[in-house]
């Protein structure tokens, strides 16, 4: 079967035919049209894996039955793909998958056949929801609103939990809501977290949180979508479980899950050197965040690059939340040996990786603890959490409370790191 591919150029309203892309046997084959080889401002959807390829037969696609990455993070995925397999009763196929979901997903990628079908979809409004909200039996989850407000229907956005695009004050936005069985709190947890990420000159798009009817609800501004919510600019996105060519059965512990080889092939993909170095730096901060925060749920698809027209760059930050349950590991490695140990001396150690000098990743380690601890409960009280449920959530903010109270232990990792350092260096100047 072989299936249009189409795409957002920069500042567009409206897609345009990119490519081609065939499955067949569980291997695929991508072609681009020569028409948008040619246009002025085309750009590979895949730097690497997708680069231009003027050949007959195409780019072959040989694993994760033939989708490449960047189209794999456009098909609806958890939720979505759930409620898609319901409407349906079975399993449908990647191709359904990408062509029945709403245009809805990250990125700037729509593969169908009915491309003017996708175009019709609007978004609905924040009020809309606030209403399904109001109107939900006291006993239902918040979630529910959402199933209303679709009329059962589903999403492309990605994730295990329900989410759901909604416009307001021209702007389109990602609204978080409580399911049932989730940990207490979700939404203003994720918010709480967020909103520190913040203070701490994290690049995180902008916050809200609201409650109707004690119901909590979180929305992050789409980072991929600009202009008119209604016929918006699109930006190209590849998961960082793209840019680091993994497949489907990646799982933790494989060492290419690992910030450091995420900083190794942003090298490759972010071709301005300036815009490099200041993506890795914040990368780095963001590993050491989700370590002061307890976010375990830092995965290579909850990090991502994004086209912003000129070039590729590390997308805002999304998708950090602490969980109750932390116990001192992240999802990704975070040191050279593939170590996914939240430690001052592992965080401070790989500093060097991301171009950044480790008394400075010291200085920022220190304060950004310091405020974590000072702020993380006081901050979820404010937003209607009881001190009783508080507590429920220390674990996910023991590290940072570690540094905070005992700043010792974080210039005994700043010595040993600047001694190994100056090891390597006599070893290196003694080889040359």
């Amino acid at each position: 079967m072989t299936t249009p591919v189409w795409t957002w150029l920069p500042g567009a309203t409206e897609p345009v035919l990119a490519a081609h892309l065939e499955l067949s046997a569980g291997q695929g084959q991508f072609r681009y049209e020569q028409a948008y080889m040619d246009s002025a401002h085309a750009r590979a959807l895949d730097p690497l894996q997708l680069r231009f390829s003027r050949k007959a037969s195409g780019i072959p696609i040989l694993k994760d039955g033939g989708l490449p990455g960047v189209v794999a993070d456009a098909m609806p995925a958890g939720y979505g793909a759930d409620r898609l397999h319901a409407q349906h009763d079975r399993n449908l196929s990647p191709f359904e998958l990408l062509a029945l979901g709403p245009p809805d997903g990250v990125g700037a990628i729509e593969v169908c056949h009915d491309i003017a079908h996708k175009l019709a979809w609007q978004p609905h409004t924040l009020d809309e929801l606030r209403s399904h909200l109001q109107a939900l039996e006291e006993t239902a989850p918040a979630s529910r609103a959402i199933r209303h407000l679709l009329d059962d229907a589903t999403t492309s956005a990605g994730g295990e939990r329900p989410k759901l695009t909604v416009q307001h004050n021209g702007q389109l936005w990602l609204a978080k809501l409580q399911d049932r069985g989730d940990a207490p709190h979700l939404p203003v947890r994720e918010y709480a977290v967020m909103h520190m990420a913040v203070e701490l000159g994290l690049q995180v798009p902008e916050l809200l949180f609201e409650t109707h009817a004690g119901r909590e609800v979180f929305l992050i501004q789409r980072f991929d979508r600009a202009g008119n919510p209604l016929r918006p600019h699109r930006h190209l996105f590849a998961s960082a479980h793209t840019v680091l060519g993994l497949d489907s059965g990646s799982l933790p512990g494989d060492a290419r899950r690992s910030y450091l080889v995420l900083a190794d092939h942003m090298r490759r993909w972010i071709s301005d050197g300036s815009a490099c170095q200041q993506d890795l730096h914040e990368l780095w901060r963001r590993m050491a965040y989700n370590a002061l925060v307890g976010n375990r749920d830092d995965h290579p698809r909850n990090h991502g690059l994004l086209h912003d027209g000129t070039g590729w760059r590390l997308s805002k930050a999304f998708d950090i939340t602490p969980l109750p349950t932390f116990t001192g590991t992240l999802a990704m490695g975070v040191a050279a040996d593939g170590s996914q140990a939240c430690s001052a001396l592992n965080l401070l150690g790989s500093a060097p990786h991301f171009g950044l000098g480790p008394q400075d990743a010291a200085v920022w380690l220190g304060g950004a603890a310091t405020h974590v601890a000072q702020h993380w409960e006081p901050l979820l009280q404010a937003h209607g959490v009881s001190a009783a449920h508080t507590g429920r959530f220390r674990p996910a903010f023991a590290f940072a409370t570690e540094l905070a109270e005992a700043p010792s232990g974080l210039d005994e990792a700043l010595t040993t790191v600047e001694q190994v350092g100056r090891k390597g260096r006599r070893r290196s100047s003694l080889q040359r």
